[in-house]
């Protein structure tokens, strides 16, 4: 399935959208550090900016992701999704959500230490490793039904090679940007352009894009049954 939200207009949008654009629109981090490469970062960049901003120890409910998050929130709560596996779990924001939502079964991973150290922390009832997604065997060893992958893909060069290293069959929610940044290999234009990209590791695939500010940022949620 093919499906695309189009033309939002701000005026119409929900309140926890508008919100969460609002919040994006005044962050830090659209400040980029233009004097830095732009391209794949290592875990130890990743350690080094975790520590740099207080934005990822704060309440999922302040990030500047919450307003998606909630969407995929509520994509799992209503397919009964009951294990979990999340690449690229970060500090835990998002798990704490997914928690708070009612799921019990959850892994999640990152290869940066500090964030997992912070995930342990703010959400001890879910169990976290410190990985890379690429060596991991978490793919094949572990009793998932769905795996979250959010604002990760645009980060790595051998994003499909991940992609095909979950079990076929997999539920999958996943967001991408449509705007550079420093740590970023690849952004998006359209959601066509994200299917063309993706939906080769899909039995199916549905991308919906969401308004990251009122001035033509966008995440694109991707969900779909891995082939």
């Amino acid at each position: 399935m093919r499906k695309s939200i189009k033309g939002i207009l701000f005026a119409a949008t929900p309140p926890i959208i508008i919100n969460g654009a609002k919040a994006v629109s005044q962050s830090k981090w659209k400040k980029r550090n233009i004097s830095e490469k732009e391209g794949e970062k290592d875990a130890e960049w990743y350690d080094a900016s975790f520590e740099k901003s207080d934005q990822w120890r704060q309440h999922y409910s302040l990030s500047y992701y919450y307003f998606v998050w909630t969407v995929i929130a509520d994509r799992i709560t209503r397919e009964g999704i009951d294990s979990i596996l999340e690449i690229g779990c970060g500090p835990g924001q998002l798990a704490c959500l997914i928690r708070d939502k009612g799921v019990k079964d959850y892994h999640g991973f990152d290869f940066s230490s500090k964030r997992i150290e912070q995930a342990k922390k703010v959400c001890p009832e879910f169990s976290f490793s410190q990985q890379d997604a690429f060596e991991t065997d978490l793919f094949t060893t572990l009793d998932y039904r769905a795996v979250i992958c959010t604002e990760f893909l645009e980060h790595i060069e051998r994003d499909i090679d991940i992609l095909n290293r979950i079990k076929s069959g997999t539920i999958f929610y996943g967001t991408v940007p449509n705007f550079p940044f420093t740590s970023h290999v690849r952004h998006f234009r359209s959601e066509d352009d994200v299917i063309s990209r993706y939906e080769q590791c899909f039995r199916d695939v549905r991308v919906d894009s969401f308004p990251a500010n009122d001035r033509g940022k966008k995440f694109y949620l991707i969900e779909g049954r891995i082939a």
